[in-house]
């Protein structure tokens, strides 16, 4: 019984460690400006004394950034093709 609850104990530090260590990679696929922007916005929200809140908000934040960039890039450019509006309010000629 002591060896299984001591090998659960072991796997789930080291899942604990690798997911921590995604995390700590996200942060670094947004530029230090965003990352600013974030800090200075969790100040201004949640006080020093909330530390946990401030910093739930900043990974927050710094994940939808990051999002958001990645869904950015995804989008094809239109090579060559003027961008036309897909309703003018006229009738069509």
């Amino acid at each position: 019984m002591n060896k299984l609850l001591i090998s659960t104990m072991a796997a789930a530090l080291a899942v604990s460690f690798s997911l921590s260590a995604e995390a700590a990679g996200m942060k670094q696929k947004v530029s230090a400006d965003v990352q600013a922007s974030c800090k200075a916005e969790a100040a201004k929200k949640f006080s020093s004394a909330h530390f946990l809140k401030r910093r739930n908000f900043v990974n927050d934040c710094i994940a939808q950034h990051a999002n958001a960039n990645k869904h950015a890039k995804a989008k094809p450019a239109t090579a060559g093709q003027p961008v036309r509006p897909t309703t003018t309010g006229q009738a069509a000629k």
